[in-house]
């Protein structure tokens, strides 16, 4: 069968479903998926390269910060894709070559350091040789116990403080499993916050928001934390780079994005009820404003490719 598959073809986006659902029904913590890609390049040669992704979910005790962790491993790959906005914040290390961001120019990405949520997609390309090992983390929490501001600035990434995170890079880039990986990072990060975290206001409203927010207003979710609403909102612009109504309008793309690829079939009304909005306009507009597409032309993209790239978590586990 899987010499069969073709790129892009609902056999290959058929296997990765009944892969998922497997893992949903099994409660997987953890996925591999090794994706072959095989092309012509400019010489006119033939190459395949490999590209290989795991994910692993926070425990328990990890999940006052990590959302999840994420490894990417390219063997001398050439592939340009979307990065489409995440509600979260991810510490990256890349240990080999790293990926362009070729929005507006090129910009070459650092061997470490902090993507911060975006309200636009970026258009990524990655090449070469890539080793990548990437942290999801909660912003509020990531911006408060490293002492980094997140205030909006026009930026696409963060650099992260040298003197504590390139003894990691460093440590972390002699290691050669994911699962090491993710142990030194745990025993790195307790060290950072060695006390039990107590999340405060700013930290509630973030989590609401990613319980609720695809159901509820956000001034009913704001009226249920316990602080006065022009300051809550201050402090999570501080600590997150966005706004609650841009971190709101992501989860609730995610959630239909979601739907997308788990039922397959598109209804466009049902998505402007499931994602609460006012009306079709207000859904298109949104999503074009977020991924630079309208809904019609992005659905007919490899929707599974495009979640790998940008980072999306293994839905439902």
């Amino acid at each position: 069968m899987l010499h069969n598959i073709k790129h892009g073809s609902n056999d290959i986006k058929s296997l990765v479903k009944v892969l998922m659902d497997f893992c949903k029904f099994m409660r997987f913590k953890y996925l591999q998926i090794i994706y072959f890609f095989i092309f012509v390049n400019m010489s006119g040669n033939i190459v395949k390269t490999m590209f290989n992704v795991e994910y692993c979910k926070a425990t328990t005790d990890q999940d006052w910060l990590v959302r999840q962790f994420e490894a990417f491993h390219f063997d001398q790959p050439f592939l340009t894709e979307k990065f489409i906005p995440r509600p979260d914040v991810s510490i990256i290390f890349h240990f080999k070559d790293a990926p362009l961001i070729l929005n507006e120019k090129k910009i070459q990405l650092e061997p470490f350091f902090a993507a911060p949520i975006i309200p636009k997609s970026l258009l990524l390309n990655f090449h070469g040789l890539m080793d990548t090992f990437v942290v999801i983390c909660k912003p509020t929490v990531f911006s408060r116990i490293f002492g980094i501001d997140l205030s909006p600035m026009p930026r696409h990434s963060i650099t992260l403080p040298h003197s504590i995170f390139y003894p990691a890079w460093d440590a972390l880039s002699a290691l050669k499993t994911t699962s090491e990986r993710i142990d030194y990072f745990i025993g790195f990060i307790n060290k950072v916050q060695n006390t039990p975290y107590i999340p405060d206001a700013v930290d509630q409203l973030y989590d609401k928001i990613l319980e609720k927010g695809t159901t509820t207003l956000l001034k009913d979710i704001m009226q249920d934390c316990c602080a006065c609403k022009r300051t809550l909102e201050r402090n999570f612009i501080k600590r997150t780079g966005v706004s609650p109504k841009t971190v709101m309008r992501i989860i609730r793309l995610d959630y239909l994005w979601s739907k997308i690829i788990d039922e397959g079939a598109i209804d466009y009304q049902e998505l402007v009820f499931d994602g609460n909005y006012f009306d079709q306009a207000h859904f298109i507009n949104d999503f074009k404003n977020i991924v630079g597409e309208t809904p019609s032309f992005f659905f007919k993209r490899n929707l599974q490719l495009t979640k790998m790239f940008s980072g999306r978590e293994i839905t439902n586990m």
